[in-house]
């Protein structure tokens, strides 16, 4: 049976797509995101997981106002915050035809339970209830403030009739288990290349999708805007202001900017001195003139780091946290009162062992790095820099083999239950793994700001930022917007309020690539 839909899928996925749509766009990353499915995708960066949005649908989505229905046409919520009801839009259907029903939902959550999936956790649902084909009600073990941003915006659901019976999920990748209910079909995947295609799926609930064909191709990072100038791709990103001014008065290529949810910073090991002494990562933090990183980043007036994680950009954002103002003299200050001296008058300071004050550096090769270590040479700190890819210094911060490593990622947005998950070890983008808080009083507050419902009362955020600020588990540099470059002939991206699913700012939104 199983074999026989599978076949199927697969004959629909190949099938040619609809006439009187003819319009192609393509896209680009620099890297391979994975098998397009909830089980075989890279969580090396957000790509993977935007990508499964194509064939994926949520309960709810997002657009340039906020979070809209979806499969979902309405919501309610119990009083005590633990049941949500959803009421199903119809009719819907999946790829190869058959209907997506409430027992769809049901199915994709217990299988979750099962198989997790791996950009959230899901295990606070404890049970979905199938009042009828279009009424579904999950029911929470406890409140949970973002569910419905970072679980119903983003879980995929899924068709039993394809997963059923499947034990090892991640070891499926034909194209004919790419089948879900979202706008496009997956008809190609090259991994050795990091090549998608996607085609329209002409029987969407949304109607048939304005683009007809979407193609991913590979493009190191360095070479995307050229390859949008020539033509070659009709999409490309950058991190710096001055391609406002280069693509200003350009016949069609135009500039979207997003919002700056897309951070840099520094990551302190709590357990391996020198990085383990709160003094040391306070002298770090006065000895570096982040405003000078983040103009000479950026190339333009980037938000600066704060100490509390979230962007001052932000509404939850706390102005009253702990504050380092560039002072190299405090710095110096700092680092002399946990004994480290300039004992030979070289600049370099040393332990009272007579050891130089030297600590490592993991990070790619970024400008940032040389201003990181010129200006902590200034104070005496000699940073040795240990150069490595983006996927090698994701695991490094995720297993915990770092001093200091500086990293960049997506995610500085949405809600702020991130600062649970980045600093209680429970963070899926392996690019934001890293330093973990072991106070037991920041992970009582963490929860307590994701079980508290009333935006009012759950200022417990302001709290986290205020221990962040005060501890410096991480010191952000700046933060950074992405300028996504387009060519205007064939469509116009959104900016999705608080970045796509749970803070990403890419510009891959659906919602652009369908009518309105």
């Amino acid at each position: 049976m199983r074999a026989a839909v599978v076949l199927a899928a697969a004959a629909l996925l190949a099938a040619s797509p609809a006439s009187g749509q003819a319009s192609l766009l393509r896209l680009t990353w620099w890297t391979d995101a994975g098998f397009p499915t909830p089980f075989a995708f890279s969580t090396l960066g957000p790509a993977g997981v935007v990508r499964l949005t194509l064939i994926y649908d949520t309960l709810v989505w997002k657009d340039e106002r906020g979070l809209i229905p979806w499969l979902a046409e309405s919501w309610r919520i119990s009083p005590d915050g633990t049941a949500y009801v959803f009421t199903l839009r119809t009719p819907v259907r999946w790829h190869d035809g058959r209907p997506l029903t409430a027992h769809d939902v049901r199915f994709s959550f217990d299988y979750y339970r099962r198989h997790p999936f791996p950009w959230v956790d899901t295990s606070i649902i404890v049970k979905v209830e199938v009042r009828d084909r279009r009424t579904a009600v999950i029911h929470l073990s406890r409140p949970f403030a973002p569910f419905l941003e970072n679980i119903a915006g983003v879980v995929p659901i899924i068709p039993e009739h394809i997963w059923r019976g499947i034990d090892h999920p991640e070891r499926e990748q034909d194209l004919g288990m790419a089948l879900g209910s979202g706008p496009y079909r997956l008809v190609d995947y090259r991994p050795e290349v990091g090549q998608y295609r996607f085609v329209a799926f002409g029987e969407y609930f949304k109607g048939h999708p304005r683009i007809e064909e979407i193609q991913y191709v590979t493009t190191p990072t360095e070479r995307q805007i050229l390859a949008v100038q020539n033509g070659q791709v009709d999409q490309a990103m950058a991190s710096t202001y001055d391609v406002v001014r280069t693509f200003a008065g350009h016949p069609y290529l135009r500039v979207l900017e997003t919002e700056p949810l897309s951070i840099a910073r520094l990551m302190f090991h709590l357990d391996r001195p020198p990085t383990s002494l709160r003094p040391f990562r306070q002298a770090v933090a006065h000895a570096l003139d982040r405003k000078r990183i983040a103009e000479t980043i950026t190339r333009g007036p980037a938000p600066v780091g704060s100490t509390g994680v979230i962007p001052p950009t932000d509404p939850w954002y706390n102005d009253r946290i702990q504050q380092y103002p560039y002072d190299p003299s405090r710095a110096r200050a700092l680092l002399r009162e946990l004994g480290y001296q300039d004992r030979d008058g070289d600049g370099w300071l040393e332990g009272r062992d007579g050891e130089r004050l030297q600590v490592e550096l993991v990070a790619t090769p970024i400008r940032d790095v040389e201003l990181i270590q010129q200006m902590l040479r200034e104070v005496g700190i000699d940073v040795r820099i240990r150069t490595v890819d983006p996927a090698t210094r994701a695991q490094l911060g995720s297993e915990g083999r770092f001093q200091m490593l500086l990293a960049l990622h997506t995610g500085s947005g949405g809600d702020p239950d991130y600062l649970r998950t980045w600093f209680t070890g429970g963070e899926a983008s392996q690019f934001a793994r890293g330093s973990v808080m072991r106070s037991p009083e920041y992970i009582r507050l963490a929860r307590l700001q994701a079980r508290t419902l009333d935006p009012g009362r759950r200022r417990t955020v302001d709290q986290l930022q205020l221990m962040l600020s005060e501890e410096l588990p991480t010191l952000p540099l700046y933060y950074r917007r992405f300028f996504w470059i387009y060519d205007s002939r064939k469509f116009t991206p959104i900016a999705t309020r608080g970045g796509l699913l749970n803070g990403i700012p890419l510009a891959d939104n659906k919602v652009a690539f369908l009518p309105r």
